[in-house]
């Protein structure tokens, strides 16, 4: 066996591939269909970008990868729309969970106050020193 550093768009084709086959092996006759979107919002104040977030469906969760305000809007509600904002297209488009991450160094008590749940946390990741939370909220059944 020879193991080798490779490019990451050699390997995808194979990667899905496998995970493709673990599913029909899983599902057999009733495999779900791989909805991959990714949506994304702005908040603009005055023709400015005030912030941002973007999120990746698959199946039936949204998985929320950025969300950003610049300083000179926070603690004036951008965030809490944004994530409104997601929330409900999710909601329109029959997404049953949301997940995320933050670290402790970030924004874990803005999470909390929107309704998200911690299921996970990590100490010393990404670096020594701080912690990663892995959240998620029931958006429907």
């Amino acid at each position: 066996m020879d193991i080798r550093q490779s490019e990451r768009e050699a390997l995808i084709p194979f990667l899905d591939n496998v995970f493709n086959q673990q599913h029909e092996k899983q599902f057999v006759d009733n495999m779900p269909e791989s909805v991959e979107q990714t949506w994304a919002f702005g908040a603009w104040i005055e023709d400015q970008l005030a912030g941002g977030i973007v999120g990746k469906r698959q199946y039936d969760t949204l998985h929320i990868s950025l969300l950003g305000v610049d300083e000179a809007y926070q603690k004036f509600g951008v965030g809490s729309k944004l994530m409104q904002a997601m929330e409900k297209h999710a909601v329109q488009e029959q997404v049953k969970t949301i997940t995320l991450t933050t670290k402790a160094y970030q924004a874990l008590g803005f999470y909390l106050k929107q309704g998200y749940e911690v299921f996970g946390e990590l100490e010393d990741v990404p670096m020594a020193g701080t912690t990663k939370y892995y959240l998620a909220k029931k958006i429907s059944r």
